[in-house]
């Protein structure tokens, strides 16, 4: 087991689809019809809610530009 702790959430600005934020969808594209898998945490600026997200893998995690 590893004692490394985990990655901190992101931190999004603007708003976000509920759905999204709900793993309902992809956080990416917001595909609802494909598989979806754990992508990490993020949090809403301004919140201190951190909501689980969800990925079809349409972009590659860490891949951001």
């Amino acid at each position: 087991m590893s004692n490394a702790l985990p990655p901190a959430p992101a931190v999004i600005e603007g708003r976000v689809s509920i759905v999204r934020l709900h793993g309902e969808a992809c956080f990416d594209c917001g595909a609802v019809n494909r598989t979806l898998r754990a992508a990490g945490h993020v949090v809403v600026n301004g919140s201190n809610c951190v909501w689980e997200i969800s990925t079809c893998g349409c972009r590659r995690i860490g891949a951001a530009a």
